[in-house]
């Protein structure tokens, strides 16, 4: 699962000439981005998405003690670069479980500056992933916020353990220093230089994001909520807080946010299917407005 990166979760299939003929084009690529752990495991549980081909990036400094100086837009730099070794030009669906919709959107925005004709994001599929501003006291009032401990099964080294943990306590400094990318045509660079804007005065827009929303909290043992469900009772989880109507459709799926797939409750299905027809309701809104611009062009 560490070999190579990304690695190939989900192959399309393969057409033979004694079966039924395959489409003659294949689904959209997806591209799923690793969770505050580092590890792409879970996206390996996955039911099939549809023959699409699938790609997990993980963290390239998960067991190591390297750190990401330039934070979460390093990462997402880094990653672009990644992806384009698998994906090269054309169009891709982003997504990813909690860290991994956030570096998403970072993704799709430098993907935005980007002038060489490369890859194109359709659509961003968040899998729980929380706005992360603070909501200021809104949907009810202030909430304590519980630290939360991983529960590790009996099986777990301890060297896994401690890879884990620090990519999480790393994704948490580096969430909370992120600098969330703006949409006023070019952003500065990371040493504060200007970027020309291709067309001055264009503003871009975010792709269009689906969310897969846990329908419940996570269980604490003492008064107060999970850092991750400071806006469960928001159908948005705060991202109208972002860009009101970036988020284009919700689905609910089963478990809180630290369970959706498992297999042990019976939710990877669950999050199998919702995930499936996300992708392709960004590959059919796509090509509306495809079509729409064809026809604005012949007009």
């Amino acid at each position: 699962m560490f070999d190579t990166n990304p690695s190939i979760i989900q192959e399309p299939p393969r057409s033979h000439s004694h079966l039924r003929p395959q489409p003659t084009s294949t689904p959209t690529p997806l591209i799923l981005i690793h969770d505050g752990g580092g590890t792409i495991y879970s996206y390996h549980c996955l039911g099939p998405l549809g023959g699409r081909p699938v790609y997990g990036i993980h963290n390239p400094h998960y067991g190591t003690d390297l750190v990401w100086p330039g934070g979460i837009r390093q990462m997402a730099a880094h990653y672009l670069a990644l992806i384009k070794t698998v994906v090269p030009k054309g169009p891709i669906i982003l997504g990813g479980w909690s860290l991994g919709g956030l570096l998403s959107l970072q993704i799709a925005r430098l993907v935005a500056d980007d002038d060489d004709g490369g890859v194109e994001v359709l659509g961003i599929v968040m899998v729980d992933s929380i706005y992360p501003r603070a909501p200021g006291g809104g949907l009810g009032g202030p909430q304590r916020v519980v630290p939360h401990v991983v529960e590790w099964s009996a099986t777990t080294r301890k060297e896994t353990r401690e890879a884990v943990q620090r990519c999480f306590d790393e994704a948490g400094r580096m969430v909370r220093e992120w600098k969330m990318p703006t949409w006023e045509a070019r952003e500065e660079g990371e040493e504060g230089e200007a970027y020309d804007p291709v067309m001055p005065g264009r503003d871009l827009e975010p792709p269009p994001v689906w969310l897969l929303r846990a329908q419940e909290p996570v269980p604490v043992m003492e008064e107060g909520v999970s850092r991750v469900d400071v806006y469960r009772r928001d159908r948005y989880l705060g991202w109208e807080g972002y860009r009101k109507g970036m988020v284009v459709k919700v689905e609910d799926v089963p478990g809180h946010h630290f369970n959706i797939f498992s297999f042990q409750d019976g939710h990877i299905d669950a999050v199998t299917e919702k995930l499936r027809r996300a992708c392709e309701e960004v590959e059919q809104r796509a090509r509306r407005k495809d079509g729409g611009s064809s026809k604005q062009a012949g007009s």
